[in-house]
């Protein structure tokens, strides 16, 4: 299917970020509303404070993908098929970029976008130890982010969703790294910064 990317990063304290965007207990309890919670080690509940995270980092540098879809293609599928098409090929592509970021910057720690998909079935729903630990993570609205607010505050990007069996104008993904004690490229809290983009048409 084609498409366009635009890729946006920024930076900024995780206190501000925690003070501004995170609120564990309430969105905590959205996630109870999902079927991944407590069917997949990387979503909730969780074993410890999710605070204890965020206070453990200085700074979150956050990464943002704004893809918007070709207006001809797609025959055949529904909006909402186009769209996994779509969002699972740039999540697996970011979640590279991220694990890489990782390895550059010791002592950082990811966050992906979206709950964890390395595995089919989550080892959790058979009572089993995750099957991928070096590479899962946890997401930032798992953790009690509000994923809608710190793309609108730090990135400049709203989330548009599907209606009427019609895909939005584009389609997001937010993840995160976070870091203390290194340069985090600064960035605008009124607006990422773009990074790069490119056409996809595979």
């Amino acid at each position: 299917m084609n498409y366009s990317v635009i890729a946006y990063s920024t930076a900024c304290d995780v206190e501000d970020f925690v003070a501004s965007c995170v609120d564990v207990p309430k969105f905590l309890g959205f996630c109870r509303e999902c079927h991944n919670y407590g069917n997949n080690w990387m979503c909730p509940p969780f074993d410890f404070d999710p605070l204890d995270i965020w206070r453990s980092y200085e700074k979150i540098k956050l990464f943002g993908l704004r893809m918007t879809p070709a207006r001809e293609g797609g025959e055949g599928k529904s909006a909402a098929e186009r769209a996994k098409e779509i969002i699972s090929k740039e999540k697996r592509r970011l979640i590279g970029e991220l694990l890489e970021e990782e390895k550059k910057i010791p002592g950082s720690l990811s966050f992906f976008a979206g709950s964890c998909e390395l595995c089919p079935v989550c080892a959790k729903v058979t009572n089993e130890p995750c099957r991928r630990p070096a590479m899962a993570r946890h997401s930032i609205e798992s953790l009690g982010a509000d994923v809608s607010l710190a793309m609108k505050r730090y990135l400049g990007l709203d989330i548009l969703w599907i209606k009427d069996d019609r895909l939005p104008e584009y389609l997001t993904l937010v993840a995160a790294l976070l870091g203390s004690g290194v340069d985090f490229a600064s960035g605008s809290a009124s607006g990422g910064r773009i990074t790069h983009s490119y056409r996809d048409s595979g």
